[in-house]
């Protein structure tokens, strides 16, 4: 009997080693992360888009109050809902996945406990939710096999007591490290917005086109104001680039769906052909060099999205002439992105060694 209960064991053990080692580190965080940006963006979307727009109705009616705080709440359950889909990504049961969630709340800083009551102060800190959502998922697979039919029990126990105690140790290191970079991108926007502009517009323009999520990204170093600005039009500078070198090889339907966003489906096609990233990075780089004049802000949950949230949320935080400001608003992220991705286009046209036609090809098939 002991020697079967040693042969279990170490069976047990091969078994849930296996399944973890099915994956690469790179899978494993590109599975994590995009389940993260996808909790993030459906969370921030409604209030990114619907409240600028009732924020003046909702000071003068419970209605509209009402409407703007529910479109708001999202912001709260991004810990939660981060951590069910990146749970889902791995194929976890309705127990595990609420289990990765107990401990990604907790872990998040979303929640602020003083002299006895809970109080939600936002979507916490990111990295740090990452970071606890990665060890509670590894911690299931290594006691999965274990526990049984006592996984109600002990996995719950495990990752809210166990995950969600190191992820609120945790969140004040984790936290402040990540404030100081996105204080320091500000502080240097602000300082010298023309070299910083281009480079975050740039960077946020090539980041965009990869799995990495801009949205993660911009809120989990907080870049905000006049850094924030620059993410969000390097963002928009893909999609007008990606829209108009797909408009020739892919027809009017692929281009507007690339123009409003789409940039993701072309994954594949950026992995294969890594060039693509150039006129696409040179755009940004005119972009965010030309916003370095005009200085649209964003705030750090908006950052990384470029339009129609970018400038929607950008306008909140102008000043003076209405018409003014969307005259400037419709220049930066839509008319001039849009110039310079044709004059891009037609250069890079003439050098077939960094550009061919076919490498923007999108099949709809797959």
């Amino acid at each position: 009997m002991e020697h079967r209960s040693i042969f279990k064991f170490i069976s047990l053990g091969v078994i849930y080693m296996n399944e973890l080692r099915q994956y690469t580190i790179g899978d494993f965080w590109n599975k994590l992360l995009s389940g993260v940006a996808m909790a993030i963006v459906v969370a921030v979307t409604p209030g990114a888009i619907i409240a600028p727009f009732i924020t003046g109705l909702a000071q003068h009616s419970d209605f509209w109050m009402t409407v703007y705080n529910t479109t708001n709440m999202g912001t709260y359950i991004v810990p939660v809902a981060a951590a069910i889909l990146a749970a889902n990504q791995f194929g976890f049961t309705m127990i595990e996945k609420a289990s990765v969630a107990l401990a990604a709340f907790a872990g998040s800083g979303a929640a602020v406990y003083s002299k006895g009551t809970w109080t939600l102060v936002g979507m916490g800190d990111l990295i740090n939710t990452i970071l606890v959502i990665a060890i509670a998922i590894v911690l299931i697979f290594l006691v999965r096999n274990y526990v049984g039919s006592f996984s109600i029990i002990w996995e719950p126990i495990l990752c809210a007591s166990v995950v969600g105690a190191f992820g609120m140790w945790s969140y004040t290191y984790v936290h402040m490290i990540s404030m100081t970079v996105g204080n320091i991108l500000n502080s240097f926007t602000d300082l010298q917005p023309v070299l910083l502009c281009t480079l975050i517009a740039m960077s946020f323009a090539v980041i965009i086109a990869t799995p990495l999520s801009t949205v993660g990204l911009a809120y989990a170093i907080g870049i905000s104001g006049i850094a924030g600005g620059a993410a969000s039009v390097g963002a928009t500078a893909c999609f007008m680039m990606v829209a108009v070198a797909t408009y020739k090889v892919n027809g009017k339907g692929v281009s507007f769906a690339m123009f409003w966003g789409s940039v993701k489906m072309m994954l594949a096609n950026f992995v294969k052909h890594p060039r693509m990233l150039l006129p696409i990075a040179v755009v940004g780089a005119l972009v965010g060099f030309t916003d370095s004049f005009i200085q649209v802000k964003n705030g750090s949950a908006y950052a990384g999205f470029g339009q129609p949230v970018g400038p929607i949320n950008s306008f909140t935080y102008m000043h003076g002439s209405v018409g003014l400001n969307i005259l400037l608003l419709a220049l930066i992220y839509f008319v001039l992105p849009i110039l310079y991705s044709i004059v891009v286009y037609l250069i890079f046209k003439k050098i077939p060694k960094l550009y061919d036609e076919n490498d923007w090809k999108v099949d709809l098939s797959k």
